[in-house]
């Protein structure tokens, strides 16, 4: 038997014969009321429709709100660490933030690729994923679909879809605040208010602010800024409802969030061992080593000091409008989804740490905006066929200015003037419009066997360009880059299809099993940035479309009392011309990003899920993801910095062979336990005492798979402890996070400007923190 068939075979048999393990399912909407104890049902929108968790065939993970918050999960990339499957890579700023699932994603950082996985707020796809990247706030729930979702949700889905939930108006008059306090200076402030404003209208507004100092140390002494990677974001939504007559509903929403940190900085994590080929721009020089020894840094996986001289900033506002409307004909469901919403992005980070002037300016200046319109007709829900039909209209548009300015080293070297400088500019657009018409049925053969089928037909048209100019004040272009001759684009217009099938057999009314097949689609894109280069005359080089196909089998079980859940999902899926971006060597030493087609790609593996209510006082819930991710198919891949002959790294251009090797940001295992203690404390006040758990194995950071840079594995452990008084009007609980210090790096890449160095990624979640909060509700 092949290896991945074994695994899931075993995965599966002790998974159903056990009931040992199981992603975290905690989103408990509605709460039984009698005696004794039971499970809530978790109400999600996975396939566009109402429908309880555990009957819906898809592999996916509803988080409540109340949850986030027991938890202290409150910002988009904390998700990573109570939802299997996923990761997140922040990156230095959100236009190159990425998320995996199932070790499959696209990183950002070129505004002509989207990403592979969907970010929907409120059922409104977001154009980039750094568009949706804002802290949770009034969110009702987060539901993390795995797999291509491109049949019902939104577009370009291909690996999975996060959606944000957030809190409607309520019938009655509501309100809640939230006051914590922790580590760093960290104030968190949240406030939201709901009910009735007049007959038929409800509304509801909400706002929130988060702050915290950095805890990276800039141990320049005429540095800007003494500390950085700090936060700071404010938000407002608002939600108004029109109940128009019995049979329609019009909801209009608006939101706005601003965010203005010092964030963006790397540390220095490994020196360049010096020698030919090393060094500053590969001259052997080792000018960030000694500028780094000289303000007493040291590198390594502990480092949390920079040398900076030039500032770090992460400016960020968005703002949306939408407008739903839903209108009962008969037993038909009618809705319209209609948005619009822009995002600006302001950011500049020195990324080679040290007050030499080698990079002073590397900024990026971007601006999107999108509007979308979705048509959806819901069949009664009660009869053998049952489908949703819908169309869908997506367009928007990116502009994007860069610098990068400096002297690159080359004074350090001869090659410039004393106070020359060398910088290119970058004046980059990308627009894409994409309309499909998409349904899914399910048909019930018999009482307890039901067919699914859906399909997408699409269009998508890309078009991106872009000119290099020499920056003000420069004498020539940056190290490595060159100016453009005129105009460069490049675009693509492709119609795809989008498709799923799938069986459902009831075995009772507890337990479930499915069995379906996906074929996703990510649509082409154009590569731009100030490294690339047109591939002939003024031609962009573009990337041909991303299309994965997915099987998926799966079992759903609840007790008969209710008190147990356990489910599972085995997968295996092919992505055919996957889309790699990487950091690779580039000429004169520096490092450049570039996204290729990968051949294929191939990942494996299962969830399992557990959640118990062993005794009236006691919750436990487990979850175990394991994910085998590959390149099925990669030549001609890029290498990693100094990669020998002996090592792989062949021929003219330079490349390897990766075919067999692993996905970056994939780690195999990921195993996350709850334990949470409810009791009273008194006749009139309730306590609870919660642990939570989680442990990921060793990734790779990077597509070259350079050994320097695998992230060892690691295990956090957090921990909350809360009493509720004022008749249940106010909780204060006080928590821990990662309680044994573990420290970890959430990225490792080429250091800047040292050739064969090393820089990281540390996030605050990789610090031992501590904090208290204070929630009232009335």
């Amino acid at each position: 038997m092949h290896s991945k068939h074994r695994i899931l075979f075993t995965a599966s048999a002790l998974t159903i014969a056990l009931a040992s393990f199981a992603p975290i399912v905690l989103a408990q909407e509605e709460t039984p009321e009698d005696d004794n104890r039971r499970l809530g049902t978790v109400t999600v929108t996975a396939q566009r429709v109402e429908q309880n968790i555990q009957q819906v065939p898809i592999s996916v993970t509803a988080i409540g709100g109340a949850d986030l918050a027991a938890r202290q999960i409150d910002g988009f990339d904390q998700l990573q660490y109570v939802a299997p499957g996923v990761t997140f890579n922040s990156g230095v700023n959100a236009r190159q933030s990425a998320t995996t699932i199932r070790g499959v994603g696209t990183g950002l950082f070129n505004i002509g690729i989207e990403g592979s996985v969907a970010i929907a707020v409120d059922g409104v796809i977001m154009g980039r994923e750094g568009a949706g990247i804002f802290d949770f706030a009034d969110v009702e729930r987060v539901e993390v679909l795995r797999g291509p979702q491109g049949t019902l949700f939104g577009k370009n889905a291909s690996a999975g879809v996060i959606s944000i939930v957030t809190k409607k108006p309520t019938e009655e008059l509501t309100a809640e605040m939230n006051l914590g306090y922790g580590s760093y200076d960290e104030v968190n402030a949240y406030g939201a208010i709901s009910g009735p404003l007049a007959d038929g209208i409800t509304a509801r507004l909400s706002a929130y602010s988060n702050t915290r100092d950095g805890y990276i140390k800039n141990v320049n002494p005429n540095a800007p800024q003494k500390r950085v990677n700090e936060r700071n974001e404010q938000g407002v939504r608002a939600k108004v409802n029109f109940a128009l007559s019995d049979s329609s509903d019009l909801l209009l929403s608006g939101d706005y969030v601003t965010r203005d940190q010092a964030a963006g900085a790397l540390t220095y994590r490994q020196a360049s061992a010096g020698g030919a080929g090393t060094g500053l721009l590969g001259y052997g020089v080792p000018a960030i080593r000694n500028q780094s020894a000289a303000l007493g840094i040291v590198p390594g996986p502990d480092n949390l000091s920079i040398g900076s001289e030039s500032p770090f900033t992460s400016k960020m506002d968005a703002w949306g409008l939408a407008a739903e409307y839903s209108r009962s004909f008969g037993e038909f469901e009618f809705v319209s989804l209609t948005s619009y919403r822009e995002w600006d992005s302001v950011d500049n980070n020195d990324s080679d740490l040290t007050p030499l002037p080698i990079l002073e300016i590397n900024s990026g200046d971007l601006s999107q905006a999108q509007f979308s319109q979705e048509f959806r007709i819901v069949s009664p829900r009660d009869r053998a066929f049952t489908y949703t039909l819908g169309a869908y209209y997506f367009t928007q548009e990116i502009d994007q200015n860069n610098i990068q300015a400096g002297t690159a080293g080359l004074n350090l070297l001869g090659a410039l003037p004393p106070g020359a400088r060398v910088g290119t500019r970058l004046e980059s657009e990308f627009s894409e419009t994409n309309y499909a018409v998409f349904g899914q049925g399910e048909y019930a053969v018999t009482e307890k066997l039901s067919l699914i089928g859906g399909l997408r037909i699409l269009n998508s048209e890309v078009e991106g360009s872009q000119e290099k100019f020499i920056s003000d004040g420069a004498v020539a272009p940056f190290a490595g880059q060159a100016v453009s001759n005129g105009v460069q684009s490049a675009g693509d217009d492709d119609t795809a299809l989008v498709w799923r099938l799938g069986a459902q057999y009831f075995v009772d009314d507890n337990t479930n099993l499915f069995t379906t097949v996906t074929r996703g689609y990510k649509s082409a894109g154009v590569v731009q940035g100030l490294t690339i280069n047109p591939v002939s005359g003024n031609t962009l080089p573009t990337v041909e479309a991303e299309i994965p196909t997915q099987f998926e089998a799966g079992i759903r079980r609840t007790s008969q009392d209710g008190r147990l859940v356990t489910n599972f999902t085995g997968f295996f899926g092919q992505i055919e011309d996957f889309q790699a971006q990487t950091l690779v060597p580039g000429p004169s030493g520096t490092s450049i990003f570039n996204v290729s087609n990968a051949g294929k790609a191939e990942t494996y593996g299962f969830e399992s899920e557990i959640t118990a209510l062993p005794t009236e006082n006691l919750t436990l819930s487990a979850a175990i993801a394991y994910t085998r991710a590959t390149f099925d198919e990669f030549t001609g891949a890029p290498c990693y910095q100094l990669q020998t002959a002996a090592q792989g790294c062949t021929g003219t251009p330079r490349s390897q062979d990766l075919s067999g090797k692993r996905l970056p940001n994939s780690p195999e295992w990921v195993i996350n336990a709850l334990a949470r203690y409810d009791f009273d404390l008194t006749a009139q006040n309730k306590a609870f005492v919660q642990l939570g758990a989680q442990y990921r194995s060793d990734t790779m950071s990077g597509l070259a798979n350079d050994p320097n840079t695998v992230i060892d594995a690691y295990t956090l452990l957090d921990m909350q402890v809360g009493v509720t008084f004022w008749d249940d009007r106010a909780t204060f609980t006080v928590f821990g996070r990662n309680l044994t210090d573990e420290n970890f790096a959430e990225a490792i890449v080429a250091m800047p400007f040292d050739t064969g160095g090393y820089a990281q990624f540390v996030t605050l979640e990789a610090q031992r923190t501590w904090g208290a909060k204070l929630a009232l509700r009335y």
